[in-house]
């Protein structure tokens, strides 16, 4: 008895860990990070993180060139533009910004963006062209864009292309005003998208890999957008 016991157990354990796995392979929105830093300016900013929910509670994925995977990506670069991975330039906490980073559906960041009171809302996404990896096209095919659809956001988003784009290894780096995008119509901070770098290009993805060598720009043009240059 005590074996069949034993055994008994033994399976649901096995059938709950393995639950917990399939959950882990399609995880589901998270809650929102709020980093505060020891001085702060009264400014908020929202980092939106990529999420490509298709109507479900399911955060979908984007890849490209060598395994490049958009949403992790977009999370990575959050985390380097809020605490920094260049000693020799500032990032948004040190320049007294606080930063809550939306880690959930696209639906649920607006939402939070528009509770706690942001004044500048950035969704961080990197851009696509096709499904292939491309190593042979010119660099003028590729580069920094950001979007924006008010007056405000135009002036946002030129600060990110002027700072961010003379970094980035495409020389196509273009602010574009777009009307059908959420995150850019819903938010009730000023919006301004980020389209960082093409991930169908080797020095594309390479580039956006080496996110600690450029992310201060980022915090750069907003303090600049913000009035703290």
């Amino acid at each position: 008895m005590r074996t069949t016991y034993r055994r008994l157990v033994s399976v649901l354990t096995a059938l709950l860990v393995g639950a917990a796995g399939l959950v882990a392979a399609a995880p589901t929105a998270s809650a929102d990070v709020t980093y505060v830093p020891d001085d702060w300016n009264g400014k908020v900013i929202y980092l939106s993180q990529a999420c490509h929910d298709r109507g479900d509670t399911v955060c979908h994925d984007n890849t490209g060139c060598k395994g490049f995977s958009e949403n992790r990506n977009s999370y990575k670069l959050a985390m380097s533009t809020i605490r920094g991975g260049d000693t020799n330039h500032l990032s948004l906490l040190e320049r007294g910004y606080k930063v809550v980073r939306g880690n959930g559906l696209t639906r649920k960041n607006i939402a939070s963006s528009n509770r706690v009171g942001a004044d500048l809302h950035i969704p961080l996404h990197s851009n696509a062209i096709s499904a292939a990896c491309e190593s042979k096209q010119p660099a003028s095919r590729y580069g920094t864009h950001a979007m924006y659809v008010s007056g405000a956001g135009k002036k946002c988003a030129g600060e990110i292309v002027k700072r961010v784009g003379a970094s980035s290894p495409g020389t196509n780096d273009t602010r574009q005003y777009r009307t059908d995008l959420g995150e850019l119509n819903q938010t009730n901070a000023v919006a301004c998208y980020l389209e960082q770098e093409f991930h169908v290009w080797q020095r594309g993805t390479s580039w956006m890999h080496d996110r600690g060598a450029w992310s201060w720009r980022l915090a750069g043009a907003i303090d600049v957008y913000m009035g703290y240059p």
